[in-house]
């Protein structure tokens, strides 16, 4: 799964949602020299706090509260005419014992989750 932030239009959508086999953000377009020097965290941090789904650390990471991966999710499998079954809470839940075994789950329960810049 990965969250998609545009942050040319600060929309924020959920992408593979099925995919419990990984995690992270996807911040778009990525523009040279990207980084906390220019206000593209900046930028980032406002679009995930427009919608609610996350908060960026000041080592650029994003920590996203697990109930906010299952709204999105569930709004985006009901956006299909579908709905999240008890297979797929328990693979969320198994990619949040590994987050929560590799140390990328934060004090208040959120994911981690790496940012990665892209065109």
């Amino acid at each position: 799964m990965e969250l998609v932030a545009d942050l040319s239009t600060a929309s924020v959508v959920l992408r593979g949602r099925d995919d419990a086999k990984r995690f992270s953000v996807l911040a778009l377009p990525h523009q040279p020299g990207d980084d906390a020097g220019n206000g593209a965290l900046g930028a980032l941090a406002a679009a995930l706090s427009l919608h609610d789904v996350g908060t960026v650390d000041p080592g650029g990471d994003v920590f996203v509260p697990a109930d906010v991966v299952r709204r999105m999710a569930a709004d985006a499998a009901n956006a299909e005419g579908q709905l999240l079954d008890s297979e797929w809470e328990a693979d969320f839940m198994s990619m949040l014992d590994g987050a929560a075994a590799n140390g990328w789950i934060g004090d208040d329960g959120s994911i981690r989750a790496h940012v990665v810049w892209r065109d």
